[in-house]
């Protein structure tokens, strides 16, 4: 029995060698990964590659100079992929996208713009392919529809605008262009209806680019953006709080502004909807419930709130009704009113 398990255990062995020398399984790399791999994959140009790089990327201009734009293509994807480490491969990826600019492909160009910034970090013409993203983004937002076949137009990509905006201000978070993209990501928002996505753009701008020449707006726009969502006075009042907490903003950060005028009296409505909601809550505790500690409440609140309102005055009344003992008419007693029963 000892023998038949020593000889089955040298078999194993045996085994075990042979697929180690066959397949050289190691178990650290199970945590090591493939990185090795990735890391000898990277090819440093030589001189020459560079240069054979760089005629082909010239050959290529010149056809698209003389307007020869599908020659011009195939030559830029050609370094791109030949000599996709070289100088002229970021130029040729650039090219490429100035092409399906020309032809109106704005998804596409996009795209070879976005793997010039993604595999050529150092490329020198960063600004022009930002610029070049920036024109692709804002033909979509457009409305801007590739046509098939130069005939059939396709359908407007609105959505994927914010999505290339969203890009450009994660491509240069400092740069001029993001706070622009920010802007452009609620307007197309809003036309979409979208108003989360909107104003999430507009609180970023806010946030991150306060020194921005586009911080006004975003503080107008947001106040706008809530206050277009009050449903009324009888409803829940989030959204004028945060309408009339912009205006208010907008007005101490930007007293000089030409929309100063417009910004008060939106927010003179904002407060007088307010108001009245609380007038509404104090109405009710006073007449359905009898309660009129939270009545009274209710009442200065909207007195607090827009002094010069209407709702103020009648919240005043009111107050001055409970003060002096009044007790709100109940419907019996309404109706024994007109009818003049005592």
């Amino acid at each position: 029995m000892r023998r038949s398990f020593l000889l089955i255990f040298a078999l194993w062995l045996a085994a075990a060698a042979s697929l180690h020398a066959q397949f050289s399984w190691n178990p650290v790399d199970w945590f090591i990964g493939d990185d090795e791999g990735e890391l000898t994959a990277f090819h440093a140009p030589s001189e020459a590659e560079e240069a054979d790089a760089s005629n082909m990327l010239n050959q290529g201009k010149a056809k698209f100079e003389r307007g020869n734009l599908g020659g011009a293509n195939r030559i830029f994807k050609k370094v791109a992929k030949n000599y996709p480490t070289t100088t002229a491969a970021g130029d040729a990826l650039y090219m490429q996208g100035r092409i399906y600019m020309t032809k109106g492909r704005w998804d596409k160009a996009f795209e070879r713009l976005q793997t010039v910034i993604d595999e050529h970090q150092n490329y020198p013409g960063f600004n022009r392919v930002l610029s070049a993203q920036f024109e692709c983004a804002t033909a979509l937002m457009e409305g801007a529809r590739y046509k098939l076949f130069g005939v059939i137009p396709t359908v407007r990509q609105y959505k994927k605008s914010i999505t290339f905006f969203e890009g450009i201000a994660s491509n240069a978070p400092y740069g001029d262009y993001a706070p622009l993209s920010l802007m452009n990501i609620a307007l197309v928002a809003q036309q979409l209806e979208d108003e989360d996505v909107a104003i999430d753009a507009l609180d970023r701008i806010i946030n991150f680019y306060p020194q921005s020449m586009l911080a006004p707006d975003a503080y107008l726009n947001l106040a706008k953006t809530y206050a277009n969502l009050v449903q009324g006075f009888e409803y829940d009042q989030g959204s004028t709080r945060q309408a009339v907490s912009y205006y208010e903003d907008f007005l101490v950060l930007f007293p000089n502004s030409p929309s100063a005028g417009e910004v008060e009296a939106n927010l003179a409505e904002m407060e007088n909807l307010l108001s009245q909601s609380r007038l509404n809550l104090g109405d009710f505790y006073y007449f359905h419930r009898s309660n009129n500690t939270a009545a009274l409440v209710f009442y200065n609140e909207a007195i607090t709130i827009a002094p010069e309102s209407d709702s103020a005055a009648e919240a005043k009344l009111r107050i001055a009704d409970i003060e002096a003992g009044v007790r709100p008419a109940t419907g019996a007693q309404i109706i024994r009113s007109l009818f003049f029963i005592n």
